[in-house]
C-alpha cells in the first residue's frame, strides 16, 4: 500500500511523511524535486520530465508492504499548469495510469501552517489556493482522502485515525 502526501509548498507533508514513516517503521520515499532541482538555476519543462521519471522508477522499486511517499506525480502534474500551462500527452497518461491505481492512500494537507521559506518554494501567498487545486483534481478523479490539518500532533493523529479505520 502507498501512503501519499499531498498539498501544496509548506503544508506539512514531509514533516508528516516522517512521522508515519516512524510510526510504522518504514522509509520514506522523498519527493525528487528536493535532490534534483538547483534553486538557483531554476527550473525548464524538461526538468519537470526528468522529475516525472524519477517519481515512476521510486514507485516501481517499492516494494514494502507500505510505502510512505512525500508527494507523487499530482504534485509534477499541476506543478506543470501552473508553471508552464497544459501537461504534455506524456506527463497526461503517467498521471492518469500511475495517480489511479488502487494501491495509493491519499493524505491532502492543508496549509494551515505558518509558511516557511526553502529555496525551492515560490508561494508564500496562494497555498489556499493552491490546495484547493489539488482538492479539487483528487475530488475529480474520484479518488478516497482525507484532510490532514491543526497544529503539532494534531495531524498526525488525524492521518493515524484515517488509515486505521481503512485497515492499514
Amino acid at each position: 500500500m502507498k501512503i501519499i502526501l499531498t498539498g501544496p509548498e509548506c503544508s506539512g507533508k514531509t514533516t508528516l511523511a516522517l512521522e508515519l514513516a516512524e510510526y510504522y517503521g518504514v522509509a520514506v520515499a522523498t519527493e525528487p524535486a528536493r535532490e534534483q532541482l538547483q534553486p538557483q538555476r531554476g527550473y525548464q519543462p524538461s526538468d519537470l520530465l526528468g522529475l516525472m521519471q524519477l517519481q515512476i522508477r521510486l514507485e516501481h522499486h517499492a516494494t514494502a508492504e507500505r510505502t510512505i511517499f512525500d508527494t507523487d506525480l499530482q504534485n509534477i502534474f499541476l506543478w506543470w499548469q501552473e508553471k508552464f500551462g497544459p501537461a504534455p500527452a506524456l506527463l497526461q497518461r503517467r498521471y492518469v495510469e500511475y495517480c489511479s491505481q488502487k494501491d495509493r492512500i491519499y493524505l491532502l494537507c492543508r496549509p494551515d501552517i505558518p509558511w516557511e521559506y526553502d529555496p525551492l518554494r515560490e508561494n508564500p501567498y496562494d497555498r489556499d489556493r493552491l490546495y484547493a487545486l489539488y482538492r479539487a483534481d483528487l475530488a475529480a478523479r474520484g479518488l478516497a482522502y482525507e484532510v490532514i490539518e491543526g497544529q503539532g500532533d494534531q495531524r498526525l493523529k488525524v492521518a493515524l485515525a484515517y488509515l486505521q479505520r481503512l485497515g492499514v
